[in-house]
């Protein structure tokens, strides 16, 4: 999710996936535990819960380094706290090329989900679309309960999740395609006009998904989203000399 690449620890696990290094920290963990760890919830949903979010959030970042690798550039993975980090060291800057690597992400998931509903479609499974904010597709029902929680885990993070991250918040997907564009089209203004777009964009979905789902982590991670938008555009006018707004 973010663009700082952390720095190592001694704890980090690390391995390659398809020839792109990857490098996971302990607090990926610690928090993937945390997300898991609802009401009602078992200590087998948990564990299942990690494997979706791993799985999901190497692929969206792998989707990514595929796009870097096709720019002539050498990717790296690295998963960490709230989310990943396909990192690289750009030669040059291609506006089109950010906003294709930005993109690569999302569809990624999205052809990761599509994959779990061909194959339960083809076991002989219901897909069924809902009006569901969380869940607008599912598939089942299957005999395994476990099976059913990693299905659902799966589709959840790929397709709700794949869907909020291209909205235009900064430094989300959406927020670099939406930044790139409008730099494109106002260079004098554009970079502003993304990080107002994304301080609203973050402080409403905050609110509206805590309405939704009644907890407080979405609220706590949209608002932290606002907030550091709001001091990037603070910077942004003391670095040229005008107002932040």
């Amino acid at each position: 999710m973010f663009l700082i690449e952390p720095p190592s620890t001694r704890y980090d696990v690390h391995f390659t996936f398809f020839g792109v290094p990857v490098r996971i920290e302990p607090w990926f963990w610690v928090m993937s535990l945390v997300l898991g760890v609802r009401p009602g919830t078992g200590p087998s949903d948990v564990v299942i819960w990690m494997i979706a979010v791993f799985v999901s959030i190497l692929i969206h970042e792998f989707g990514h380094a595929l796009a870097i690798r096709y720019y002539g550039w050498r990717p790296r993975i690295i998963l960490y706290s709230f989310g990943g980090l396909a990192a690289y060291e750009p030669t040059y800057h291609n506006r089109l090329g950010q906003i294709i690597i930005a993109f690569a992400g999302p569809v990624a998931g999205f052809l990761l989900a599509a994959a779990v509903l061909a194959i339960s479609r083809a076991t002989g499974h219901d897909v069924r679309f809902s009006r569901s904010l969380f869940h607008p597709v599912d598939a089942g029902p299957f005999a395994s309960g476990n099976l059913q929680v990693l299905v659902n885990d799966m589709l959840f993070l790929n397709i709700f999740w794949g869907l909020i991250n291209l909205l235009p918040i900064f430094p989300l997907d959406g927020g670099k395609v939406s930044q790139e564009a409008l730099v494109h089209f106002n260079p004098r203004n554009g970079l502003r006009q993304s990080l107002q777009i994304s301080i609203f964009t973050a402080a409403g979905v905050g609110l509206a998904l805590l309405v939704r789902s009644h907890s407080l982590w979405p609220l706590i991670l949209f608002g932290s989203l606002a907030y550091t938008n709001f001091q990037m555009l603070q910077q942004y006018g003391d670095t040229w000399g005008g107002r932040g707004w």
